[in-house]
């Protein structure tokens, strides 16, 4: 596992070098990158891994992770929290269907509670 600062915001590639092994555990929510607002780009990475709609999928995924894993994801949330707010609690929150990639940030951020 690489050495890295809890809140850094890591690519996708960095992500897996991160996790190591762990990656492997996440069978990784799949969405439209198109669908994501831009200032949230770069947390794809991190709503692919843990964003799953099953919560218990999700909270047995949380309950694996290390500690400087679920530091780093806490940390990333709450760094971007205002931006996360302002599309799952902005307009599209009373316009079901939800696009996949707005379940998975929404799965992300209940992981994220979950620590």
């Amino acid at each position: 596992m690489m050495n890295m600062k809890a809140g850094t915001v890591l690519t996708a590639a960095q992500l897996q070098q991160h996790y190591g092994n762990f990656h492997e555990l996440s069978p990784k929510a799949e969405f439209d990158p198109a669908d994501v607002p831009d200032e949230l780009v770069p947390l794809i990475p991190y709503a692919a891994f843990w964003g799953l709609s099953d919560d218990l999928d999700r909270e047995n995924l949380v309950e694996a992770a290390t500690p400087e894993i679920t530091a780093n994801l806490k940390l990333v949330i709450r760094e971007n929290d205002d931006a996360i707010d302002a599309w799952l609690a902005g307009p599209l929150a009373d316009k079901p269907p939800f696009s996949a990639a707005y379940i998975a940030f929404s799965a992300m951020r209940m992981a994220a509670d979950y620590c």
